[in-house]
């Protein structure tokens, strides 16, 4: 949790000093908080009139998550990877990282059929902040 959660967290929130260290996040560090679940509290110890600056973020994030998970609901209907998927751990890993490489955790988490919310939300935050520093060497 970063220093704007923890300060929302404690018990005495000035509305003005909060809004002042939200304004001051880089955007990474905003979708650092939504991707961890604790952005909701924030926004409720936010002053009415400076919530707007994380809701319509958080729209934009939610639309990205949405976006991923129906992907991922066109690749579990699909009925090959739906055969690969009844079938052995070792050949469903290699059809995975063959076909859908940029899925992979998400479809592994499928197929031991524990995919949470909280995985996509990591998975939309990885995708946005850290892809960009694979074009940096």
């Amino acid at each position: 949790m970063n220093r704007v959660g923890k300060y929302a967290a404690s018990e005495q929130v000035d509305g003005l000093e909060l809004m002042r260290m939200v304004l001051d996040l880089p955007e990474k560090d905003k979708m650092l908080m939504w991707s961890e679940g604790y952005i909701d509290s924030v926004v409720e110890k936010l002053p009415e009139y400076a919530r707007d600056i994380l809701e319509n973020r958080i729209k934009k994030w939610e639309d990205s998550k949405a976006y991923y998970h129906n992907k991922l609901e066109s690749i579990v209907s699909d009925p090959i990877f739906s055969e690969k998927q009844k079938g052995e751990r070792k050949e469903f890993a290699l059809f995975v990282m063959e076909k859908y490489p940029e899925y992979q955790s998400l479809l592994f988490s499928i197929y031991d059929g524990n995919l949470k919310d909280g995985d996509l939300r990591k998975f939309v935050y990885r995708r946005r902040n850290l892809a960009r520093k694979r074009y940096l060497n």
